[in-house]
Protein backbone atom coordinates (compact mmCIF):
# COMPACT_ATOMS: atom_id res chain seq x y z
CA UNK A 1 0.00 0.00 0.00
CA UNK A 2 1.21 3.36 -0.77
CA UNK A 3 2.11 5.78 2.29
CA UNK A 4 1.22 9.30 1.64
CA UNK A 5 4.34 10.49 3.41
CA UNK A 6 6.40 9.12 0.63
CA UNK A 7 5.03 11.64 -1.64
CA UNK A 8 6.45 14.56 0.45
CA UNK A 9 9.50 13.53 -0.02
CA UNK A 10 9.38 13.36 -3.67
CA UNK A 11 8.18 16.65 -3.97
CA UNK A 12 10.85 17.63 -2.11
CA UNK A 13 13.91 16.39 -3.71
CA UNK A 14 11.81 17.30 -7.08
CA UNK A 15 11.84 20.82 -6.21
CA UNK A 16 15.42 20.67 -5.30
CA UNK A 17 16.40 18.75 -8.82
CA UNK A 18 18.27 21.45 -10.83
CA UNK A 19 18.02 19.42 -14.18
CA UNK A 20 13.81 19.29 -13.57
CA UNK A 21 13.71 22.07 -17.06
CA UNK A 22 11.16 20.28 -18.73
CA UNK A 23 7.03 21.14 -19.07
CA UNK A 24 5.71 18.00 -19.15
CA UNK A 25 7.31 16.34 -16.36
CA UNK A 26 6.16 19.66 -14.12
CA UNK A 27 2.79 19.10 -15.06
CA UNK A 28 2.77 15.38 -14.76
CA UNK A 29 4.00 15.60 -11.47
CA UNK A 30 1.14 18.15 -10.34
CA UNK A 31 -0.83 15.78 -11.64
CA UNK A 32 0.54 13.22 -9.39
CA UNK A 33 0.70 15.44 -6.58
CA UNK A 34 -3.44 15.93 -6.90
CA UNK A 35 -3.92 12.16 -7.75
CA UNK A 36 -1.98 11.09 -3.77
CA UNK A 37 -3.74 13.36 -2.41
CA UNK A 38 -7.23 12.03 -3.87
CA UNK A 39 -5.60 8.82 -2.48
CA UNK A 40 -5.45 10.19 0.82
CA UNK A 41 -8.82 11.32 0.54
CA UNK A 42 -10.63 8.34 -0.19
CA UNK A 43 -8.29 5.88 2.07
CA UNK A 44 -9.64 8.56 5.11
CA UNK A 45 -6.00 9.38 5.80
CA UNK A 46 -5.26 12.60 8.10
CA UNK A 47 -4.23 15.19 6.00
CA UNK A 48 -1.69 17.75 6.95
CA UNK A 49 -3.34 20.76 4.84
CA UNK A 50 -0.91 23.08 6.12
CA UNK A 51 2.03 21.10 4.53
CA UNK A 52 -0.23 20.59 1.25
CA UNK A 53 -1.15 24.17 0.67
CA UNK A 54 2.66 24.54 1.02
CA UNK A 55 3.48 21.67 -1.77
CA UNK A 56 0.79 23.64 -3.89
CA UNK A 57 2.13 26.78 -3.81
CA UNK A 58 5.19 25.39 -5.04
CA UNK A 59 3.92 24.08 -8.17
CA UNK A 60 2.03 27.33 -8.42
CA UNK A 61 5.15 29.43 -8.37
CA UNK A 62 7.12 27.42 -10.29
CA UNK A 63 4.52 27.22 -13.11
CA UNK A 64 6.07 31.10 -14.54
CA UNK A 65 8.90 28.96 -14.87
CA UNK A 66 7.63 27.49 -18.38
CA UNK A 67 6.62 28.79 -21.40
CA UNK A 68 2.94 26.89 -21.28
CA UNK A 69 0.22 27.26 -23.93
CA UNK A 70 -3.61 27.90 -23.38
CA UNK A 71 -4.44 23.93 -23.15
CA UNK A 72 -1.20 23.90 -20.57
CA UNK A 73 -3.00 26.72 -18.63
CA UNK A 74 -6.44 24.53 -18.74
CA UNK A 75 -5.13 21.69 -17.50
CA UNK A 76 -3.29 23.76 -14.40
CA UNK A 77 -6.51 25.25 -13.30
CA UNK A 78 -8.01 22.26 -13.80
CA UNK A 79 -5.57 20.12 -10.69
CA UNK A 80 -5.75 23.70 -8.99
CA UNK A 81 -9.57 23.26 -8.93
CA UNK A 82 -9.21 19.89 -8.23
CA UNK A 83 -7.01 20.54 -5.56
CA UNK A 84 -9.87 23.27 -4.19
CA UNK A 85 -12.69 20.81 -4.17
CA UNK A 86 -10.60 18.00 -2.44
CA UNK A 87 -9.86 20.02 0.33
CA UNK A 88 -13.16 21.87 0.43
CA UNK A 89 -14.56 18.24 0.94
CA UNK A 90 -12.23 17.65 3.50
CA UNK A 91 -14.62 17.91 6.58
CA UNK A 92 -16.41 14.61 7.37
CA UNK A 93 -18.50 15.68 9.39
CA UNK A 94 -21.67 17.74 8.72
CA UNK A 95 -21.55 21.98 8.75
CA UNK A 96 -21.36 23.31 12.24
CA UNK A 97 -22.67 26.75 12.69
CA UNK A 98 -21.97 29.18 15.49
CA UNK A 99 -25.23 32.04 15.75
CA UNK A 100 -23.75 34.94 17.90
CA UNK A 101 -26.54 37.99 18.56
CA UNK A 102 -25.37 41.05 19.23
CA UNK A 103 -26.73 41.98 22.42
CA UNK A 104 -25.33 44.71 23.15
CA UNK A 105 -28.11 48.06 24.22
CA UNK A 106 -28.75 49.59 21.04
CA UNK A 107 -30.27 46.38 20.27
CA UNK A 108 -32.77 46.32 22.07
CA UNK A 109 -34.90 48.58 19.68
CA UNK A 110 -35.43 46.04 17.15
CA UNK A 111 -36.76 43.27 19.00
CA UNK A 112 -40.29 44.06 18.83
CA UNK A 113 -39.78 44.83 14.74
CA UNK A 114 -41.94 42.78 12.78
CA UNK A 115 -39.49 42.23 9.96
CA UNK A 116 -36.13 41.74 12.62
CA UNK A 117 -38.63 39.10 13.90
CA UNK A 118 -39.51 37.38 11.05
CA UNK A 119 -36.00 37.51 9.97
CA UNK A 120 -34.45 35.44 12.94
CA UNK A 121 -37.04 33.19 13.03
CA UNK A 122 -36.64 31.88 9.05
CA UNK A 123 -32.45 32.24 9.30
CA UNK A 124 -32.82 30.44 13.40
CA UNK A 125 -35.66 28.37 11.90
CA UNK A 126 -33.30 27.14 8.74
CA UNK A 127 -30.81 25.73 11.16
CA UNK A 128 -32.37 22.62 12.73
CA UNK A 129 -31.13 20.72 10.15
CA UNK A 130 -27.54 21.73 11.76
CA UNK A 131 -25.54 21.25 15.10
CA UNK A 132 -26.08 24.96 16.62
CA UNK A 133 -24.15 26.67 18.95
CA UNK A 134 -25.78 29.88 19.78
CA UNK A 135 -24.63 33.34 22.04
CA UNK A 136 -25.00 36.22 22.78
CA UNK A 137 -22.20 38.47 21.95
CA UNK A 138 -20.68 41.80 22.75
CA UNK A 139 -17.41 42.18 24.37
CA UNK A 140 -17.04 38.74 25.27
CA UNK A 141 -19.41 35.70 23.56
CA UNK A 142 -22.16 34.39 26.05
CA UNK A 143 -23.24 30.40 25.14
CA UNK A 144 -27.21 30.52 25.45
CA UNK A 145 -29.54 28.15 25.36
CA UNK A 146 -33.07 28.29 23.96
CA UNK A 147 -32.12 31.74 22.24
CA UNK A 148 -34.91 32.13 19.89
CA UNK A 149 -37.17 32.87 22.83
CA UNK A 150 -35.07 35.15 24.95
CA UNK A 151 -34.73 37.44 21.81
CA UNK A 152 -38.92 37.30 21.08
CA UNK A 153 -38.89 37.66 25.24
CA UNK A 154 -36.73 40.95 25.01
CA UNK A 155 -34.46 38.86 27.59
CA UNK A 156 -31.14 39.72 26.17
CA UNK A 157 -29.16 41.70 29.15
CA UNK A 158 -26.04 39.53 29.46
CA UNK A 159 -22.58 41.02 29.67
CA UNK A 160 -21.24 44.25 29.02
CA UNK A 161 -24.16 45.26 26.72
CA UNK A 162 -22.94 49.01 27.08
CA UNK A 163 -20.31 48.12 24.78
CA UNK A 164 -19.64 46.20 21.56
CA UNK A 165 -16.72 45.08 20.64
CA UNK A 166 -16.48 44.31 16.70
CA UNK A 167 -13.12 43.23 16.42
CA UNK A 168 -13.42 40.74 18.86
CA UNK A 169 -16.80 39.59 17.50
CA UNK A 170 -15.99 38.68 14.23
CA UNK A 171 -11.73 37.83 14.53
CA UNK A 172 -14.00 35.14 17.02
CA UNK A 173 -16.61 34.22 14.47
CA UNK A 174 -13.43 33.91 11.97
CA UNK A 175 -11.73 31.88 14.37
CA UNK A 176 -14.78 29.51 14.80
CA UNK A 177 -15.89 29.00 11.38
CA UNK A 178 -12.46 27.31 10.10
CA UNK A 179 -13.09 23.87 7.89
CA UNK A 180 -16.78 23.25 7.53
CA UNK A 181 -17.77 25.28 9.94
CA UNK A 182 -20.18 28.79 9.71
CA UNK A 183 -20.57 31.72 11.51
CA UNK A 184 -23.68 34.02 11.55
CA UNK A 185 -23.37 37.54 13.48
CA UNK A 186 -26.48 39.90 13.88
CA UNK A 187 -25.20 43.37 14.73
CA UNK A 188 -26.42 46.84 13.92
CA UNK A 189 -23.16 47.38 12.34
CA UNK A 190 -22.36 50.46 14.48
CA UNK A 191 -18.71 50.72 15.55
CA UNK A 192 -18.32 51.56 19.42
CA UNK A 193 -14.86 53.59 18.87
CA UNK A 194 -12.77 55.39 21.72
CA UNK A 195 -12.97 58.81 22.49
CA UNK A 196 -15.37 58.96 18.71
CA UNK A 197 -12.00 58.73 17.22
CA UNK A 198 -13.73 56.70 13.97
CA UNK A 199 -10.51 57.23 11.82
CA UNK A 200 -8.97 54.25 13.53
CA UNK A 201 -12.07 51.71 12.92
CA UNK A 202 -10.53 50.61 9.49
CA UNK A 203 -6.90 50.13 10.56
CA UNK A 204 -8.24 48.28 13.59
CA UNK A 205 -10.35 45.82 11.95
CA UNK A 206 -8.21 45.22 8.94
CA UNK A 207 -5.74 43.90 11.50
CA UNK A 208 -8.01 41.90 13.30
CA UNK A 209 -9.18 40.16 10.15
CA UNK A 210 -5.38 39.96 8.38
CA UNK A 211 -4.57 38.07 11.52
CA UNK A 212 -7.79 35.90 10.83
CA UNK A 213 -7.28 35.58 7.77
CA UNK A 214 -3.72 34.30 7.86
CA UNK A 215 -5.06 31.46 10.01
CA UNK A 216 -7.94 30.39 8.14
CA UNK A 217 -8.65 30.94 4.44
CA UNK A 218 -12.78 32.54 5.44
CA UNK A 219 -15.07 34.33 2.82
CA UNK A 220 -17.47 36.70 4.41
CA UNK A 221 -21.11 37.92 3.07
CA UNK A 222 -22.54 41.17 4.57
CA UNK A 223 -26.54 41.53 4.10
CA UNK A 224 -27.86 44.96 5.09
CA UNK A 225 -31.46 44.53 6.08
CA UNK A 226 -33.77 46.65 7.35
CA UNK A 227 -36.45 47.01 10.41
CA UNK A 228 -38.67 48.97 12.51
CA UNK A 229 -36.83 49.98 15.55
CA UNK A 230 -38.52 51.51 18.86
CA UNK A 231 -36.89 52.51 21.32
CA UNK A 232 -33.41 54.27 22.15
CA UNK A 233 -31.00 55.03 19.82
CA UNK A 234 -27.41 55.39 21.72
CA UNK A 235 -25.46 57.85 19.54
CA UNK A 236 -21.60 57.92 18.87
CA UNK A 237 -21.10 61.36 18.31
CA UNK A 238 -23.85 63.48 20.36
CA UNK A 239 -22.85 65.62 23.60
CA UNK A 240 -22.86 64.01 26.67
CA UNK A 241 -26.06 63.90 28.33
CA UNK A 242 -27.40 63.91 24.78
CA UNK A 243 -26.79 60.59 23.24
CA UNK A 244 -29.63 58.82 24.03
CA UNK A 245 -32.62 59.61 21.30
CA UNK A 246 -35.92 57.97 21.67
CA UNK A 247 -37.28 57.31 17.59
CA UNK A 248 -39.45 55.19 16.28
CA UNK A 249 -38.43 54.76 12.58
CA UNK A 250 -37.09 52.01 9.85
CA UNK A 251 -33.20 51.58 10.68
CA UNK A 252 -30.67 48.96 9.14
CA UNK A 253 -29.31 45.93 10.45
CA UNK A 254 -26.74 43.47 9.28
CA UNK A 255 -26.29 39.71 8.88
CA UNK A 256 -22.88 38.22 8.13
CA UNK A 257 -21.71 35.01 7.30
CA UNK A 258 -18.37 33.59 7.80
CA UNK A 259 -17.11 30.25 6.15
CA UNK A 260 -15.30 28.37 3.32
CA UNK A 261 -16.81 28.28 -0.53
CA UNK A 262 -19.03 25.35 0.33
CA UNK A 263 -20.46 26.21 3.60
CA UNK A 264 -21.68 30.50 2.51
CA UNK A 265 -23.10 28.68 -0.23
CA UNK A 266 -24.88 26.11 1.29
CA UNK A 267 -26.06 29.27 3.99
CA UNK A 268 -27.08 31.44 1.22
CA UNK A 269 -28.92 28.29 -0.38
CA UNK A 270 -30.50 26.91 2.63
CA UNK A 271 -30.40 29.37 5.48
CA UNK A 272 -30.52 32.74 5.12
CA UNK A 273 -31.76 32.93 1.92
CA UNK A 274 -31.97 36.22 0.44
CA UNK A 275 -35.49 36.29 -1.43
CA UNK A 276 -37.20 35.52 1.55
CA UNK A 277 -35.77 37.94 4.25
CA UNK A 278 -38.00 40.64 4.51
CA UNK A 279 -36.51 44.21 4.64
CA UNK A 280 -33.52 42.93 2.53
CA UNK A 281 -31.34 45.88 0.84
CA UNK A 282 -27.84 45.24 -0.36
CA UNK A 283 -25.19 42.51 -0.20
CA UNK A 284 -21.78 42.22 -0.32
CA UNK A 285 -19.21 39.31 -0.62
CA UNK A 286 -14.94 39.39 0.38
CA UNK A 287 -13.05 36.44 -0.66
CA UNK A 288 -9.67 35.52 -1.15
CA UNK A 289 -9.28 35.66 -5.02
CA UNK A 290 -6.24 32.94 -5.37
CA UNK A 291 -6.19 31.58 -9.17
CA UNK A 292 -9.96 32.94 -9.62
CA UNK A 293 -10.18 32.59 -13.39
CA UNK A 294 -12.92 33.35 -16.17
CA UNK A 295 -13.73 31.66 -19.56
CA UNK A 296 -14.51 34.29 -22.15
CA UNK A 297 -15.01 35.19 -25.74
CA UNK A 298 -15.52 37.94 -28.19
CA UNK A 299 -18.84 37.79 -29.58
CA UNK A 300 -18.47 38.29 -33.56
CA UNK A 301 -22.75 38.83 -33.92
CA UNK A 302 -24.95 40.44 -31.56
CA UNK A 303 -26.96 43.58 -30.45
CA UNK A 304 -23.85 44.80 -29.11
CA UNK A 305 -21.82 45.00 -32.39
CA UNK A 306 -21.43 48.56 -33.83
CA UNK A 307 -18.71 48.18 -36.86
CA UNK A 308 -16.85 45.37 -38.48
CA UNK A 309 -14.14 42.43 -37.70
CA UNK A 310 -13.22 39.09 -37.98
CA UNK A 311 -11.89 36.36 -35.56
CA UNK A 312 -7.91 36.12 -36.35
CA UNK A 313 -8.07 32.47 -35.46
CA UNK A 314 -10.65 30.51 -37.98
CA UNK A 315 -12.88 27.19 -36.73
CA UNK A 316 -13.39 28.79 -33.53
CA UNK A 317 -16.13 30.42 -31.02
CA UNK A 318 -13.77 30.79 -28.33
CA UNK A 319 -12.42 34.28 -29.34
CA UNK A 320 -9.64 36.49 -27.83
CA UNK A 321 -8.16 38.39 -31.10
CA UNK A 322 -10.10 40.22 -34.19
CA UNK A 323 -8.59 41.77 -37.27
CA UNK A 324 -9.90 43.72 -40.02
CA UNK A 325 -11.18 45.95 -37.51
CA UNK A 326 -13.10 48.86 -38.79
CA UNK A 327 -15.46 51.64 -36.77
CA UNK A 328 -18.88 51.98 -37.50
CA UNK A 329 -19.96 54.97 -39.42
CA UNK A 330 -24.05 57.13 -39.21
CA UNK A 331 -23.41 59.97 -42.20
CA UNK A 332 -24.35 63.28 -40.32
CA UNK A 333 -27.57 64.53 -41.83
CA UNK A 334 -27.97 67.08 -44.99
CA UNK A 335 -23.93 66.63 -45.62
CA UNK A 336 -22.83 67.44 -42.00
CA UNK A 337 -20.09 65.51 -40.55
CA UNK A 338 -20.15 62.22 -39.52
CA UNK A 339 -22.60 61.87 -36.22
CA UNK A 340 -21.08 58.47 -35.08
CA UNK A 341 -17.90 56.83 -35.53
CA UNK A 342 -16.80 54.05 -33.46
CA UNK A 343 -16.53 50.60 -32.46
CA UNK A 344 -17.97 48.49 -30.13
CA UNK A 345 -18.36 44.50 -29.37
CA UNK A 346 -19.62 42.83 -26.88
CA UNK A 347 -17.45 40.35 -24.78
CA UNK A 348 -19.33 36.95 -23.60
CA UNK A 349 -18.23 35.56 -19.67
CA UNK A 350 -18.34 33.40 -17.34
CA UNK A 351 -19.13 34.66 -13.97
CA UNK A 352 -20.55 31.49 -13.07
CA UNK A 353 -17.48 30.46 -10.50
CA UNK A 354 -16.94 34.06 -9.56
CA UNK A 355 -18.76 34.55 -5.83
CA UNK A 356 -20.00 38.18 -6.38
CA UNK A 357 -23.32 39.39 -6.55
CA UNK A 358 -24.87 40.29 -9.85
CA UNK A 359 -25.37 44.04 -8.23
CA UNK A 360 -21.37 44.13 -8.47
CA UNK A 361 -20.75 42.75 -11.62
CA UNK A 362 -22.89 44.39 -13.70
CA UNK A 363 -21.72 47.81 -12.08
CA UNK A 364 -19.63 49.21 -14.60
CA UNK A 365 -17.76 51.65 -12.09
CA UNK A 366 -16.21 48.20 -10.72
CA UNK A 367 -14.27 47.39 -14.06
CA UNK A 368 -10.83 49.27 -15.29
CA UNK A 369 -9.87 49.27 -19.26
CA UNK A 370 -6.18 50.16 -19.73
CA UNK A 371 -5.70 53.55 -21.20
CA UNK A 372 -3.06 52.66 -23.46
CA UNK A 373 -6.39 52.00 -25.95
CA UNK A 374 -9.50 54.13 -25.74
CA UNK A 375 -11.89 51.26 -24.97
CA UNK A 376 -14.43 51.89 -21.87
CA UNK A 377 -16.70 49.66 -20.44
CA UNK A 378 -20.18 50.86 -21.31
CA UNK A 379 -22.20 48.11 -19.73
CA UNK A 380 -22.68 44.62 -18.62
CA UNK A 381 -25.90 42.04 -19.33
CA UNK A 382 -26.61 39.42 -17.72
CA UNK A 383 -27.50 36.42 -20.09
CA UNK A 384 -30.59 35.16 -18.30
CA UNK A 385 -32.50 38.70 -18.31
CA UNK A 386 -31.80 38.75 -22.09
CA UNK A 387 -34.51 38.76 -24.94
CA UNK A 388 -34.18 35.01 -26.01
CA UNK A 389 -35.21 36.49 -29.56
CA UNK A 390 -32.27 38.62 -29.31
CA UNK A 391 -29.12 37.65 -31.83
CA UNK A 392 -27.07 37.79 -28.69
CA UNK A 393 -28.95 36.08 -26.53
CA UNK A 394 -29.04 32.97 -29.40
CA UNK A 395 -24.86 33.41 -30.17
CA UNK A 396 -24.08 32.99 -26.39
CA UNK A 397 -26.34 29.78 -26.48
CA UNK A 398 -25.34 28.58 -29.51
CA UNK A 399 -21.54 28.53 -28.12
CA UNK A 400 -22.62 27.48 -24.89
CA UNK A 401 -24.62 24.80 -26.39
CA UNK A 402 -21.53 23.67 -28.69
CA UNK A 403 -18.58 24.35 -26.20
CA UNK A 404 -20.06 22.99 -23.32
CA UNK A 405 -19.30 26.90 -21.79
CA UNK A 406 -21.53 28.67 -19.06
CA UNK A 407 -21.08 31.98 -20.41
CA UNK A 408 -23.64 34.10 -17.87
CA UNK A 409 -22.90 37.75 -18.80
CA UNK A 410 -22.46 40.12 -21.65
CA UNK A 411 -19.56 42.83 -21.15
CA UNK A 412 -19.91 45.65 -23.88
CA UNK A 413 -16.70 47.93 -24.58
CA UNK A 414 -16.79 50.84 -27.10
CA UNK A 415 -13.69 52.36 -28.26
CA UNK A 416 -13.67 55.91 -30.92
CA UNK A 417 -10.10 56.58 -30.98
CA UNK A 418 -7.33 53.96 -30.68
CA UNK A 419 -8.39 51.27 -31.32
CA UNK A 420 -5.52 48.62 -31.99
CA UNK A 421 -3.45 46.80 -29.54
CA UNK A 422 -3.41 45.00 -26.43
CA UNK A 423 -7.18 45.59 -24.34
CA UNK A 424 -6.70 44.84 -20.62
CA UNK A 425 -9.99 44.94 -18.68
CA UNK A 426 -9.89 44.37 -14.91
CA UNK A 427 -12.97 43.05 -12.58
CA UNK A 428 -11.55 45.40 -9.65
CA UNK A 429 -11.75 44.50 -6.37
CA UNK A 430 -13.71 47.62 -5.10
CA UNK A 431 -15.72 48.69 -2.15
CA UNK A 432 -19.17 48.12 -3.09
CA UNK A 433 -21.21 51.72 -3.57
CA UNK A 434 -23.84 50.60 -0.87
CA UNK A 435 -20.94 50.22 1.71
CA UNK A 436 -19.31 53.38 0.58
CA UNK A 437 -23.46 55.47 0.98
CA UNK A 438 -24.29 53.52 4.30
CA UNK A 439 -21.57 55.03 6.49
CA UNK A 440 -21.91 58.14 8.14
CA UNK A 441 -19.25 59.96 10.64
CA UNK A 442 -21.64 61.96 12.49
CA UNK A 443 -24.81 60.29 14.27
CA UNK A 444 -26.45 62.80 15.86
CA UNK A 445 -29.29 63.82 13.82
CA UNK A 446 -30.27 60.14 13.65
CA UNK A 447 -34.15 61.29 13.94
CA UNK A 448 -35.60 60.36 10.44
CA UNK A 449 -32.14 58.59 8.82
CA UNK A 450 -33.24 55.24 7.63
CA UNK A 451 -30.67 54.10 5.51
CA UNK A 452 -27.35 55.16 7.55
CA UNK A 453 -25.17 53.39 9.85
CA UNK A 454 -22.17 54.88 11.91
CA UNK A 455 -18.99 54.04 10.73
CA UNK A 456 -20.19 51.22 9.04
CA UNK A 457 -18.10 52.13 5.97
CA UNK A 458 -14.69 52.25 8.06
CA UNK A 459 -16.00 48.86 9.50
CA UNK A 460 -16.09 47.32 5.71
CA UNK A 461 -13.09 49.03 4.56
CA UNK A 462 -10.95 47.49 7.25
CA UNK A 463 -12.34 44.28 5.81
CA UNK A 464 -11.93 44.74 2.48
CA UNK A 465 -7.99 45.97 2.88
CA UNK A 466 -7.60 42.62 4.77
CA UNK A 467 -8.60 40.83 1.64
CA UNK A 468 -7.14 42.81 -0.43
CA UNK A 469 -3.74 42.09 1.34
CA UNK A 470 -4.17 38.30 1.73
CA UNK A 471 -4.80 38.64 -1.88
CA UNK A 472 -1.92 40.70 -2.61
CA UNK A 473 -4.00 42.20 -5.57
CA UNK A 474 -6.79 44.46 -6.12
CA UNK A 475 -8.44 43.24 -8.95
CA UNK A 476 -10.35 39.76 -9.08
CA UNK A 477 -9.50 38.62 -12.65
CA UNK A 478 -7.96 39.69 -15.65
CA UNK A 479 -9.46 39.82 -19.22
CA UNK A 480 -7.15 40.22 -22.33
CA UNK A 481 -7.82 41.27 -25.86
CA UNK A 482 -5.87 41.44 -29.38
CA UNK A 483 -7.34 43.38 -31.31
CA UNK A 484 -5.63 44.29 -35.28
CA UNK A 485 -6.64 46.33 -38.00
Amino acid sequence: MRKPYLFVLFVLTLYNCSNDNSKINYIDNFAVFIDELEFQKTSESKINWEEKNDSLNMFINRKDKFRLSAKDEQSIALLIEKYNNLKGVNSNSEMKVNFYFENSASMNGYLSGKNFKQVMHLIYGNLNAYSVKPFFVNTKEYPQDDILNKIDDSNIKVGDIGNSDHQFIFSNAIENAKENNLSIVITDGIYSVKEGDVDIVSIDIENAFKNALARNEIETVVLKLSSEFKGTYYSETCEPGKKAIKIDQNRPYYVLLFGNSQSIDKALNEIAIIDELPGFKEQARFFLTDNLKANYTILTTGEEKHGQFKASKKGSDLIEEIEDVEKFERPGFNGTPKSENYLQFGIAIDYSSINLPNTYIEDSKNYWADDQLGYTVTSISNVADMDKSSKTFKKVQHINDKNKTNFTHVITVKADKNLYGQLNIQLQNNLPEWIKNTGVNDDCDIIDDVSHTFAFDQLMIGISKAYQKINNNNQYLDINLKIKP
